[in-house]
Parts: structure tokens; sequence; C-alpha cells
């Protein structure tokens, strides 16, 4: 959440809390405040003041609703931090990587990597698809170690999983390029 939207939520929680501290005051019966606010709330000319605050908050409160929905992916995994600063390798990167080590190994015909940040690492998950005649528990175990030492030794980063997921069996050969 960045600094708009935090100001966004310091004044909607303001005011939301406010009216209804005037609300609580009300049932518990000193009624001088919320009598204030709706007679300065019935004047004729506070009308199109209201309205627009009305719109304002709706906007408001659909925006903090939709931020609340929304996740958002860390796209840089921490490979060191030094003293003249941090290194950082995109998620896209870690990806790339872990495909082409995939891609690589006999009987894989098409491969999806997709990184999710760890708090102390990165977990993977890769879709493959492999020819029909190949031994799977072999490969997924080469699979998982390979991924893993690789990314370790290039990045430096550790990964807590790789899960393998064959998505379909193929005779298709790959293109090369």
């Amino acid at each position: 959440m960045g600094p708009l939207d935090r100001g966004i939520l310091l004044i909607y929680t303001l005011t939301i809390t406010l009216l209804l501290l005037t609300l609580a005051t009300f049932l518990a019966g000193w009624q001088t405040a919320a009598n204030l606010l709706l007679r300065e709330a019935s004047l004729p000319q506070q009308r199109e003041i209201l309205w627009l605050l009305v719109g304002l908050y709706v906007i408001m409160g659909a925006r903090l609703f939709w931020k609340g929905m929304v996740v958002e992916r860390n796209k840089q995994a921490v490979v060191q931090d030094g003293e003249m600063g941090d290194v950082r390798v995109s998620l896209p990167a870690i990806e790339s990587l872990a495909e082409k080590v995939v891609s690589s190994r006999q009987g894989v015909r098409d491969v999806r990597a997709r990184v999710v940040s760890a708090p102390h690492g990165i977990n993977i998950r890769m879709n493959i698809s492999v020819a029909p005649d190949i031994n799977l528990p072999a490969l997924s175990k080469d699979i998982q170690q390979q991924v893993r030492d690789s990314i370790f030794n290039v990045a430096g980063i550790s990964v807590h999983g790789v899960r393998v997921a064959v998505e379909s069996f193929s005779t298709r050969k790959n293109r090369v390029d």
C-alpha cells in the first residue's frame, strides 16, 4: 500500500470514527452533537457539498476495497545485503533461469515456471509437458534438485520448494530457435 492509499485510509478511518462517535453520543442520550451535525447538513447551501463528499467517500471506499482485495506480487528477491547496498534479482529472471535448466532435460517438451517470494528464499512451481516414455518420479526428483542447485549457484537464492506438475504427455518436439 503506497502513501496515497495510506493517506486515504487515514482520512476515511478518522471520518467514519468521528461519525460513529457522534452516533454513540446520540444513542447515549446526549443529542447536542448529533442535532448540530444534522442542522448544518440540512441547510440548502450545504447540499452540493454533502453530495460531493458522499461521492468522494464512495470512491475512496471502493479504492480501499480494491486495494484490500488485490494481492501484490513481490517482483524481486534479495540476494545479498552488502555494505554498499542490496543486490536484487527479479522473479521473472529466476523463472527464466529455471525454465532454461528444465528445458534442456531429455524428455521435457515444454516448461513454464512460476516463482513466488518466501520469507527466507523462494518457492517455484514448474508446469511441464513430457514425452510419454519418461520415468516421472526420477525426472521430477532430478528437476527439483537441478533447479534448486542452479538457482542457488547462479543467484545465491535459497529455494525452499520446487513443485513439479505434469500438464500433458506430448510427442511433439520443441522448435529450435
